[in-house]
């Protein structure tokens, strides 16, 4: 697995394995959620206990898109090991398992609030606050 960072062994050790999709329109423009401060995130989010990925990464789309999601392949994993300004204390650890996906139908109100964006794969390399999930995007158009 491809491993971006390294822990900094002093601060308290977080780690969150999650699954996120690669969701694209007929434009080949990125289904992504905006955060207040511009960064980007794919679709997706952490994997409770006893959730498989691909579950995960379903009940995630519905609550941040309010659609169905329908897998289409596993793309990779990545992990990154980094301090954030808002938790400084924390070395935190990410698990990124990133699949290619497409929307379905709409089944309800998103959960979340953060704004839903499509972007191009410039403004994605930019703005997406995950290099390893950014390195995996890439991995998946190049093959």
């Amino acid at each position: 697995m491809k491993t971006f960072g390294k822990r900094d062994q002093c601060l308290n050790y977080w780690k969150r394995t999650g699954a996120y999709a690669v969701i694209q329109n007929e434009d080949g423009e990125f289904l992504c959620v905006e955060d207040s401060s511009g960064y980007l995130f794919l679709v997706g989010g952490g994997i409770e206990e006893n959730e498989s990925p691909e579950l995960a990464l379903l009940r995630e789309c519905v609550e941040e898109t309010g659609y169905e999601m329908q897998i289409i392949e596993f793309i990779g994993e990545a992990e990154k090991h980094w301090v954030s300004a808002k938790y400084p204390n924390d070395s935190q650890h990410n698990i990124g398992i990133l699949y290619a996906g497409k929307l379905l139908k709409k089944v309800a109100n998103p959960i979340e609030t953060e704004e839903m964006r499509w972007v191009s794969l410039n403004h994605l390399e930019k703005h997406l606050y995950h290099e390893h999930h950014l390195y995996l995007i890439k991995e998946y158009l190049n093959k």
